[in-house]
């Protein structure tokens, strides 16, 4: 279980344009294999529920291609499944129109069209019958398919509705044997759910509101066991909670924690923000692009990376200039990918090769920017080689 967190950091995506503008975001799933985003919004046309837009961006929110799927309710939810080298995306389906009813396992083609409702396009799954607002996503750390609806047409914070859980490879063939269900019962907007190992994520808000909660509970028993306000994003004006997904530093990440994300902007110019709940543990160094023209590392070994280890992003890096010439005081030496920056600015002190400094201390100062920019201040145009070693900064 994850310990949940009022206030969130890092900021993972802030202000991020999605596929189409015209309306908010509904759902997300983080792809730990090519380190995507799936973004899931509703397409409007004449019927509201007509058509979804399924938008994948690149880790820092810049949107790759699109898919439109038609016929597929509401986009209360989504998965994304990677099986044999190929990525599928369950969705919901509304077959008989109105709200969905069954939900749809379809292959993601960028720039391609799927009908989620035509059983000779797709699958049409139906875990349960009878049932109402139904929608689907995927415990990645688990590989099963999480699915919830209700046993009433109403809207979420009216309904008595259920969270099912079924092994993901075994739905994919069509065949659904029940796992665990927890009662869904809850006077509060449903904007998203995810399982993450023994425990179950329920992320409810409103709005232009302060009411924004994720709630967890046991899978064994339903019981809720942590239930938190979230304060994260609280300048927005819109602010709407909007999905809340797995995130994994890469697949098999023993250490997975949950990310969420938030809807904004006016009518006509929404866009999207993505947050995340701490690892609870430290994970792989990641490499930090930098321009090679420009510097060389001292050696495999000072190649400029970050990790991140619970709530702190640690820095590593020791770099030359190519030409020889000085560093310049408030030189840009790379910038940090936006999961890795500070909320302010922090200073940190490196070090500097003691043939450059004679006589001198051999610390050097940095500054790590809210933009992501390592910067290198010091006005003794320093030689040869500058380093930061096990430097560090709360999210």
């Amino acid at each position: 279980m994850i310990q949940l967190a009022s206030s969130v950091n890092p900021v993972l995506i802030s202000g991020a344009a999605l596929g189409y503008a015209g309306s908010v975001a509904q759902s997300l799933f983080w792809d730990a294999v090519d380190q995507h985003w799936y973004v899931c919004q509703r397409n409007v046309t004449d019927s509201d529920q007509n058509r979804l837009l399924v938008s994948r961006l690149d880790a820092d929110g810049t949107v790759l291609d699109t898919m439109l799927v038609l016929r597929a309710g509401h986009g209360a939810n989504i998965g994304v499944e990677r099986t044999g080298g190929k990525t599928w995306l369950w969705t919901d389906a509304m077959p008989n129109g109105g709200w969905a009813t069954a939900i749809a396992r379809i292959p993601y083609v960028p720039g391609g069209t799927a009908d989620a409702s035509d059983p000779e396009a797709t699958a049409i799954n139906t875990p349960r019958t009878g049932v109402y607002r139904v929608s689907a996503t995927i415990d990645p750390t688990t590989r099963q398919l999480i699915y919830r609806g209700q046993i009433d047409n109403v809207a979420s914070h009216l309904a008595t509705g259920f969270v099912d859980r079924y092994d993901l490879d075994a739905a994919a063939r069509g065949t659904f044997t029940r796992l665990a269900s927890i009662p869904h019962v809850s006077d509060r907007t449903l904007q998203g759910y995810a399982s993450l190992g023994d425990h179950l994520y329920t992320l409810y808000g409103n709005p232009g509101t302060d009411n924004m909660t994720v709630t967890c509970a046991e899978w064994s028993s339903g019981k809720v066991v942590q239930s938190q306000h979230i304060t994260t994003f609280g300048s927005l004006s819109h602010r709407e909670p909007e999905g809340v997904c797995v995130h994994q530093d890469g697949p098999g990440d023993a250490s997975a924690t949950l990310a969420f994300g938030v809807a904004d902007g006016v009518s006509g110019a929404r866009n999207y923000n993505i947050a995340r709940f701490p690892h609870p543990g430290t994970h792989p160094w990641v490499p930090i692009p930098y321009d090679s023209a420009l510097y060389e590392p001292n050696s495999s070994n000072y190649t400029p990376q970050f990790r991140v280890a619970g709530d702190q992003v640690h820095l590593h890096f020791s770099m030359s200039k190519v030409d020889g010439k000085p560093w310049n005081t408030g030189e840009v030496l790379f910038q940090l990918p936006e999961r890795a920056r500070p909320n302010r600015t922090q200073r940190l002190v490196g070090v500097v090769t003691g043939a450059a400094v004679s006589g001198d201390t051999m610390a050097v100062r940095f500054e790590v920017s809210s933009n992501g920019n390592v910067v290198v201040y010091d006005e003794r145009a320093l030689t040869g080689w500058i380093g930061g070693d096990h430097s560090f900064w709360r999210c």
